[in-house]
């Protein structure tokens, strides 16, 4: 176990029942309306200005999304022929090594020590709630650092299923997030609107938000290739309205580490599960030498580890110890089995990068 992820892990314990058969951590896609008219790239979107609006009622109301997946993963496509090729096979060719690499053994969820705010890394996690067209939802996300603003980040990375529905979707509303969700563990499904035992760093409105066009133009309701670009990022303001920026009042924001090596010795993920046996109150994580998961072979792979977490963690943060022991950002849930014996995400690459450039252009 590498060094900034024992840290974070020395603390961790056992809160996890048996598994149980369920549903993937992604966003269920079908019932949308169209994009609207916002064309490509980052989308500006209107301030509510009602902290109101996520009342304890809505809050308790919001559901992960969940299309299913099989167990072994999704099935995966024949490449697409070369057409400058002279001769290119009109049926699938054999898969390469990594298609056919065993699934990760499953690793059993801990459940993160609070206070959460005693983490130098799980402090950054938290829960983003919106609302999409079926109703109140919720996923998670982490605080990340904003090159543009060394040390003022207001930027939160998540899954692009968390923002915007996908092909023929648009994107979603009243997005919040909220730091450190739950840290001293008081929160009951009553008393959600109380910002002591929920919200120890406030409850922060999304004022802009960028998610990769593959997701936008691609993302579906089952695994496709626009799984491998399934990222988001989004952008708060302070919700008492000072200059306060969200990595000043939270203490801690990750750099993202991209084109990190695919051979890493661990990378640990964290998020707030909600699907049975879990109850979306608590943070939990898991730990594991990440494995390649192919969904299309034309798309990157995926990143895999053994995780028991259910549908409410995607978009949760997956970190790892770059070579000058800084705590870095390496990817985050989109995708997990239908038992709930493995998660997956995107790797990181220079389209993630782009993405997040593009909206720091557009500030």
């Amino acid at each position: 176990m590498t060094r900034g992820v024992r840290t974070l892990f020395v603390t961790l314990t056992v809160a996890v029942s048996l598994l149980v058969t369920g549903t993937v951590m992604a966003l269920t896609l079908g019932g949308v309306g169209t994009d609207g008219g916002h064309g490509r790239g980052p989308a500006a979107l209107a301030d509510p200005g009602d902290p109101a609006h996520w009342t304890p009622e809505r809050m308790s109301r919001a559901k992960p999304r969940e299309p299913r997946g099989s167990e072994d993963g999704p099935a995966v496509p024949p490449p697409s022929p070369d057409p400058g090729r002279t001769g290119a096979p009109a049926g699938p060719e054999p898969l390469p090594d990594v298609l056919a690499e065993a699934k990760p053994p499953p690793v059993q969820a801990r459940a993160v020590a609070r206070p959460y705010t005693g983490e130098a890394g799980t402090v950054a996690v938290g829960k983003l709630f919106f609302e999409a067209p079926d109703g109140p939802s919720v996923c998670s996300g982490t605080v990340i650092a904003d090159p543009k603003r060394p040390g003022r980040s207001n930027l939160v990375w998540t899954a692009g299923h968390c923002v915007h529905a996908g092909r023929g979707g648009t994107w979603f509303a009243n997005l919040q997030f909220v730091p450190a969700f739950n840290s001293s563990g008081q929160a009951t499904l009553a008393n959600l609107g109380n910002p002591g035992p929920v919200a120890p760093f406030g409850q922060w409105w999304a004022t802009s938000v960028a998610t990769s066009d593959q997701w936008r133009d691609g993302g579906t309701n089952a695994t496709s290739s626009a799984t491998s670009y399934d990222y988001a990022v989004v952008e708060v303001r302070n919700p008492d309205r000072s200059g306060r920026s969200l990595e000043e009042v939270v203490g801690r924001a990750l750099p993202v580490w991209f084109d990190a090596p695919r051979e890493l010795a661990e990378t640990g993920a964290y998020g707030y599960p909600q699907d049975a046996p879990f109850d979306g109150l608590t943070m939990f994580g898991c730990a594991q030498a990440p494995r390649r998961m192919t969904v299309d072979p034309n798309t990157p792979p995926l990143l895999r580890i053994g995780c028991t977490m259910t549908a409410g963690a995607s978009g949760g943060g997956w970190y790892a110890t770059a070579p000058d022991g800084t705590l870095c950002l390496i990817g985050n849930s989109a995708l997990s089995g239908a038992g709930h014996t493995w998660i997956a995400g995107p790797y990181l690459d220079q389209e993630a990068r782009r993405m997040l450039d593009n909206l720091k252009r557009k500030r």
